[in-house]
C-alpha cells in the first residue's frame, strides 16, 4: 500500500527502526533504507515514497538540506525528523519545511509508530482532498459559466425581500425568471452549515470543495425529489424542496432527516468536513424569507452541537418565531452602524405583523424580549455595560414598550438607534473586521485558521466569514493571501533572503504555488519582480 524511506548514517539505527515497528500493520509494504543524502535522493527518484523518517545530523549533506531538496521536488510527502540534540534552529527549520514531527533520539518505537500512523492519516486526507478537487475542477468551471442564473436570482431576491412578498409581485417574478413553480407552491429550506474543514484550503480549493458538497446534497438529500441546491450571496448553502399545494409533499420529515444524516456522514468520511443541517418547514412563497432568516438565526445560536440535524419546528417558540425578525441580520447591522438598514427591517417586520390576525399581548412581549436579547448580545460581545447606555432604565420599560404595536415599533427604532450610535461613538475604528485585520497583521508568518480568528473576536466562525466578506468586500482566505503577498513583496525588494525561504516563511511548501499566487497579485513571478525592483532601492544603490 505505502512506501517508507528511512535515512540515517548510523546503520544500526536504520536496522532498529526497520524491525522495531510493525510496518505491515500500518499498511507499509515497502521499506527503503539510505545511509546518506545521495543514496536517499536516488531512491526518491526511482520510487513513489509516502513517508520519510530522516536523521538531521549526517556527514556531508544533512537531513535538513536533504528535505529542502525533497520539498522542492516532491511536495506531497510527510517527513519525521530524528535528532540527538534539542536544537531550536533545527526545530524551527523543520517546522518551516512542513515536517510532521521532530523527535529526539533515542526514540521509542511505540512513539515512532504512532507518529508515523498520524502522519499517514494526514497524508491520506490531503491526497483524497486533492483528488476530489481535481475530479471536480472541470465540472466546477463549467458550472460557473452555465449555472442557472435566473433560478438563483429569483431565490436571492425572495430571501432578501427584493421581491415584495405579494401575490402579484411573486407571480411576475416567477414568470420573468422562468421558475417551474406557481403562486400556490410550497417550499422547504434546508441550510447546510459548513463548520470545519479537515485540512486548510485556499480560497480556490474551498470553492471547488463547496461545489462538491452541493453536488452531494443534490444527490443524497434531493435525489429524485423536485427542488434545487444553491448558494446565497453570503456563501451559505441551501437545499430547496418544492411541493405543489394541490397535494401533500411526497417526502416526510423522517425521510428528510434520514437523507440529511446520510449526507452529514458522507461529508465527514469522503469530503473531510464537519457539516450540520438546519431544516425548516413547508412554507408558501410569500413567507419563505422568514424561514430563511429563522435558519440563519438557528445556526448563529448553535455553539454546542456539531454534525447535527436541527428542525425549526422543534425550536422553542417556533410558531411565534415565524413573526420574529432575522436577529442574525439585526445584530450584524448594529455592529456595522447601519441605522437606515435597521429602520428598513423594522418597517418590514411591523408591516408584516399588522397583516396577522392573531397578534396578542403575548406576541408583543415575546418580540420585545427577542429584540432586547439581541441588544444584550451585541453589548456583551463588545464588553459594554447596559447601564452605560440606559442609565435610568426608563428606555427599557417593558410596560411602556408593549402597550401597542405602534409603540413597540417606535421603541424598537429609538432603542436600536441609541445602541448603534453608542457603538460608533465608543468603538470608532474598532470593529470586528478591524480586530481581525490586526490579528492577521500580527500573525502574518503563522498558520492562521478561520477558527483562530473566530476565537480572537469571540463569535461563530461561519458568522465571522460572512461578516468579514460583507464589510471588507473580500473573503477571509483571500485577504490573508493578499496580506502575505504584500509582505513577500517587501522581503523581495528589501532583503537578500532566498525566494524559496520567503515562500516557506509563509507556509508555502510548494514553490510553484507560491509563485502562482504572487503572479496573481503583482503580474509577474517573484524572480522577475526582484530583478526589476531590488536594484531601484536607494539604500542598495549607495
Amino acid at each position: 500500500m505505502y512506501k517508507l524511506l528511512i535515512v540515517d548514517d548510523e546503520m544500526f539505527a536504520v536496522e532498529g527502526i526497520e524491525v522495531g515497528v510493525d510496518w505491515l500493520k500500518l499498511d507499509f509494504t515497502e521499506i527503503h533504507k539510505a545511509y546518506n543524502a545521495a543514496q536517499a535522493k536516488k531512491i526518491m527518484l526511482g520510487n513513489r515514497i509516502d513517508i520519510i523518517i530522516c536523521d538531521i545530523e549526517m556527514p556531508g549533506e544533512n537531513g535538513i538540506e536533504f528535505m529542502e531538496w525533497v520539498k522542492e521536488r516532491f511536495p506531497g510527502i510527510e517527513a519525521i525528523f530524528l535528532t540527538c540534540h534539542a536544537d531550536f534552529k533545527y526545530a524551527q527549520r523543520a517546522i518551516q519545511l512542513g515536517s510532521f514531527e521532530y523527535l529526539l533520539k533515542p526514540v521509542e518505537f511505540e512513539v515512532l509508530g504512532k507518529t508515523v500512523e498520524k502522519a499517514l492519516g494526514k497524508l491520506i486526507i490531503e491526497r483524497k482532498t486533492k483528488q476530489l478537487i481535481d475530479d471536480n475542477l472541470q465540472y466546477f468551471d463549467l458550472w460557473k459559466t452555465k449555472k442557472p442564473v435566473l433560478f438563483e436570482r429569483f431565490w436571492q431576491d425572495l430571501f432578501w425581500q427584493r421581491i415584495i412578498p405579494t401575490t402579484n409581485h411573486i407571480e411576475s417574478a416567477l414568470a420573468s425568471n422562468l421558475m417551474p413553480l406557481s403562486i400556490h407552491s410550497k417550499v422547504l429550506l434546508i441550510m447546510l452549515s459548513i463548520e470545519q474543514w479537515g485540512k486548510k484550503l485556499n480560497s480556490r480549493d474551498e470553492e471547488i470543495m463547496e461545489y462538491a458538497l452541493r453536488n452531494a446534497a443534490a444527490e443524497m438529500i434531493l435525489g429524485e425529489l423536485p427542488g434545487q441546491v444553491l448558494q446565497d450571496r453570503n456563501g451559505v448553502h441551501f437545499v430547496l424542496l418544492y411541493a405543489d399545494d394541490s397535494h401533500k409533499p411526497t417526502v416526510t420529515f423522517e425521510q428528510i432527516k434520514k437523507n440529511s444524516k446520510s449526507y452529514i456522514d458522507a461529508c465527514s468520511k469522503y469530503l473531510f468536513c464537519s457539516i450540520s443541517c438546519y431544516i425548516g418547514e413547508w412554507v408558501s412563497l410569500h413567507t419563505v424569507w422568514q424561514s430563511y432568516n429563522i435558519l440563519l438565526q438557528m445556526e448563529h445560536n448553535n455553539v454546542t452541537l456539531s454534525k447535527s440535524i436541527l428542525f425549526s419546528k422543534e425550536q422553542p417558540g417556533t410558531q411565534q418565531a415565524l413573526q420574529l425578525p432575522a436577529l442574525f441580520e439585526w445584530s450584524e447591522l448594529m455592529e456595522l452602524g447601519k441605522t437606515d438598514e435597521l429602520d428598513r427591517l423594522a418597517i418590514n417586520m411591523f408591516g408584516q405583523l399588522r397583516k396577522e390576525s392573531n397578534v396578542r399581548s403575548e406576541t408583543l412581549s415575546t418580540l420585545y424580549h427577542a429584540l432586547l436579547q439581541t441588544i444584550y448580545y451585541v453589548l456583551h460581545k463588545r464588553s459594554i455595560s447596559v447601564q452605560a447606555i440606559f442609565a435610568n432604565g426608563e428606555a427599557l420599560d417593558q410596560a411602556l414598550a408593549i402597550r401597542s404595536l405602534d409603540q413597540l415599533q417606535d421603541w424598537t427604532k429609538r432603542i436600536f438607534r441609541m445602541v448603534t450610535e453608542h457603538l460608533i461613538a465608543v468603538e470608532r475604528g474598532s470593529t470586528v473586521v478591524d480586530k481581525v485585520k490586526y490579528y492577521i497583521a500580527e500573525h502574518i508568518f503563522d498558520e492562521i485558521s478561520r477558527d483562530d480568528l473566530a476565537v480572537c473576536v469571540h463569535i461563530n466562525s461561519s458568522y465571522l466569514s460572512r461578516l468579514f466578506k460583507k464589510e471588507a468586500g473580500v473573503s477571509l482566505t483571500d485577504y490573508i493571501v493578499q496580506e502575505r503577498m504584500k509582505h513577500a513583496r517587501d522581503l523581495l525588494i528589501h532583503s537578500d533572503e532566498m525566494i524559496s525561504n520567503i515562500a516557506k516563511s509563509f507556509h508555502y511548501t510548494n514553490f510553484s504555488h507560491f509563485s502562482k499566487m504572487f503572479r496573481k497579485y503583482y503580474g509577474m513571478n517573484p524572480q522577475d519582480y526582484r530583478k526589476q525592483f531590488y536594484k531601484e532601492l536607494p539604500s542598495k544603490r549607495n
